[in-house]
């Protein structure tokens, strides 16, 4: 079986047998010995698109069967990443990583620029735990508790490198902000602009809603530059920029235990700690419930202050701002789609109710009743 598929301005390998080929050379580097692939399935488990991604089911000649993931890179997909890089910061990725049950053993790579081939041959894991973000949500909190764990030991694992050596390495994929000059200029830049994104939105008339809640919203933007500094003067952390559970985590087992693993790392963080969490539960007993064991998890190293509740205060903190992050970018993206993006409304609803509420119980604003 042998085709294309063009998906844009380049034509993306999709060569099964140069794909047998090369997973060849890669798994008798790994088993150190020479090996044939005597049988060769291939299953698409993600439709082409930003990348392909395909399970392997493959029969080896001294009868062992092992299934391996291969993911085929679309280079005009990475905007001004070039496909020589990605695959450098991956092969860098694997080599903090490997071992250390965070993500997938990475088997190799193959980087071909002429004939567009930028590939990752790695550990299958199993299947992505669940479908949507929601669904985590109904998840068992030892599951939503070990997904935090793995996100401390990520941190943790990044902090025993040289920080100046990943900031180059990982520069190709590091997600903006990537200073804390750049955190503060962005936290104090959704401050100073999202009241008259949100004017602009409530002067339409199309969303009811707002009337109530544009003036508490721009009363508590004034006293969250106050924070500022508290969030910024934290130790930053490398770790995951999209912790989405529903794209990026999966479950494998070890006996009866879950063991918890990110399958996913195109876009690397650099920020507080504390804001890298995800907030993954509705109830708030159980949402901190889950800082509390990042907490403990993190306890004695610099990431998180040493009192609990200072840790407890230090995360609302970086949730406000994320919420006011949230409401500016968002209102942006409506006003340029003329206020057709519900989707958008939606969100930034819920984000300034959040941030409102918020703020009352860090009592942030005394004249919202």
């Amino acid at each position: 079986m042998s085709q294309n598929i063009n998906l844009s301005k380049k034509i993306i390998a999709y060569d099964d047998e140069t794909v047998k080929e090369e997973l060849t050379k890669i798994l008798s580097d790994k088993y150190n010995r020479d090996l044939r692939i005597t049988s060769f399935v291939r299953e698409d488990i993600r439709k082409p698109g930003r990348n392909i991604v395909s399970r392997l089911y493959l029969q080896l000649d001294d009868c062992d069967r092992i299934t391996v993931i291969i993911k085929q890179i679309n280079p005009d997909w990475l905007n001004n990443i070039s496909g020589e890089d990605f695959i450098a910061v991956s092969k860098a990725l694997g080599r903090i990583m490997s071992g250390k049950r965070i993500a997938p053993e990475l088997y190799g790579t193959v980087s071909n620029s002429e004939k567009g081939r930028f590939w990752l041959f790695m550990e299958d894991l199993g299947k992505n735990l669940i479908t949507g973000r929601e669904d985590f949500e109904n998840e068992e909190m030892r599951h939503c508790l070990g997904f935090v764990e793995k996100v401390a030991k990520i941190h943790l694992l990044f902090a025993e490198q040289n920080e100046e050596n990943l900031q180059k390495t990982f520069q190709p994929l590091l997600a903006e902000p990537r200073t804390k000059k750049g955190w503060r200029d962005r936290y104090e830049s959704d401050i100073e602009k999202s009241p008259n994104n949100i004017k602009t939105i409530n002067q339409t008339g199309k969303f009811s809603w707002l009337n109530e809640m544009e003036t508490p919203f721009i009363d508590i933007l004034k006293p969250c530059l106050d924070i500022i500094d508290r969030i910024v003067s934290q130790p930053f952390v490398f770790g995951h920029w999209d912790m989405a559970p529903e794209e990026n985590l999966v479950i494998a087992r070890e006996g009866e235990e879950p063991i918890y693993y990110f399958i996913d790392w195109d876009e690397i963080y650099f920020g507080p700690a504390l804001d890298n969490l995800p907030i993954i539960r509705l109830d708030e007993t159980e949402e901190l419930a889950l800082v509390e064991r990042y907490w403990e998890c993190a306890r004695g190293s610099a990431f998180v202050p040493s009192e609990k509740d200072e840790c407890f205060l230090m995360y609302n903190y970086c949730r406000l701002m994320r919420y006011i992050y949230n409401v500016y970018h968002l209102s942006e993206r409506l006003i340029q789609t003329q206020f057709g993006d519900i989707g958008a409304a939606e969100r930034i609803r819920h984000s300034i109710s959040d941030a409102i509420t918020l703020a009352k119980k860090l009592q942030m604003i005394n004249n919202y009743q």
